[in-house]
C-alpha cells in the first residue's frame, strides 16, 4: 500500500532518544503541509497563499510548538468489551502559545504543483521561561516513547491533531504494556511532544508518528474480583 509522506521535521529524525542540546535550543522549527487543488492551468505557481489556508497552518503549529514547549496532561481508559467500558482519551494542553504571537514566523512558503501540496516552514523563537521549561523536562528521568496515530481526512485542522493525540494513546500504551499484565481502568500523567511530529496520509487517513517524554501520575488498575 502506498504511503504518501507530506510532512517532516526539519532536521531530526525519529530516534529512541533526544539529544540534550535539543532540549536546550531555544529555538523551535518545522513545516506543515496542506493539500489544494488548482483553479487554472498554470496558476499554482503565481498565486498568493489563501489566508484561511494560512490560518489554519499557523494554528496547527501553534498546537506542535505548545506541544513542544508546555507539553499536555492526559488521561485515558482503554475500552473493556467484558466489563462494558468505552475507550475514553482525554489531551488537555497544560498551557498554549497565545494566538498573534510574534514569536511564530513563517520562513518560507513553497507549492508542489506535483502533488498539489502548500508547504509552510515555521519557526519560533522561545523567551528565556518557555526555553527552561522545555529544557527541565530532560532534567528528570522521564519515559521516553514514540507511537502511531490514525484519523479519517476530514477537516485537516482537527483530523491531524486527533491523529496526533492518537499517537500519544499508542505512545502511553506501548509504555506501560510491557509493565502491567492486566488492561489498566485509567492512566493519568502529562507528555511533552519530543519534536515535530511526522504525517502522511495513508488510505485517506492522516497517519501521524510522534515522540514524546512522559511522566506517568497515576495508574489505576480494576479490583481483584
Amino acid at each position: 500500500m502506498k504511503i504518501l509522506v507530506l510532512f517532516v521535521a526539519l532536521g531530526s529524525v525519529a530516534v529512541p532518544c533526544l539529544a540534550q542540546e535539543e532540549f536546550e535550543s531555544t529555538v523551535l522549527q518545522g513545516e506543515l503541509w496542506l493539500p489544494f487543488e488548482p483553479i487554472a492551468p498554470g496558476e499554482l505557481e503565481t498565486r498568493t497563499p489563501d489566508k484561511a489556508k494560512l490560518d489554519a497552518l499557523l494554528a496547527e503549529m501553534r498546537t506542535v510548538f505548545s506541544g513542544m514547549i508546555y507539553g499536555w496532561s492526559f488521561t485515558y481508559k482503554p475500552s473493556d468489551k467484558a466489563r462494558n467500558v468505552k475507550e475514553l482519551l482525554e489531551v488537555k494542553p497544560i498551557f498554549e502559545i497565545q494566538q498573534g504571537s510574534r514569536r511564530v514566523e513563517v520562513v518560507q512558503t513553497r507549492y508542489d504543483t506535483k502533488n498539489s501540496v502548500l508547504t509552510v516552514l515555521f519557526r519560533y523563537r522561545m523567551a528565556d521561561f518557555e526555553s527552561g521549561r522545555r529544557n527541565s523536562w530532560s532534567s528528570f528521568n522521564l519515559d521516553q516513547c514514540s507511537g502511531t496515530g490514525f484519523s479519517p481526512v476530514v477537516d485537516r485542522y482537527e483530523s491531524r491533531v486527533e491523529a496526533l493525540r492518537q499517537a500519544l494513546k499508542e505512545a502511553v500504551r506501548n509504555l506501560l504494556r510491557p509493565k502491567y499484565g492486566n488492561k489498566p481502568q485509567e492512566i493519568k500523567g502529562d507528555a511533552l511532544l519530543r519534536q515535530v511530529p511526522l504525517y502522511s496520509i495513508d488510505a485517506g487517513r492522516y497517519r501521524c508518528t510522534a515522540g514524546f517524554q512522559v511522566r506517568v501520575v497515576s495508574v489505576r488498575e480494576y479490583p481483584l474480583q
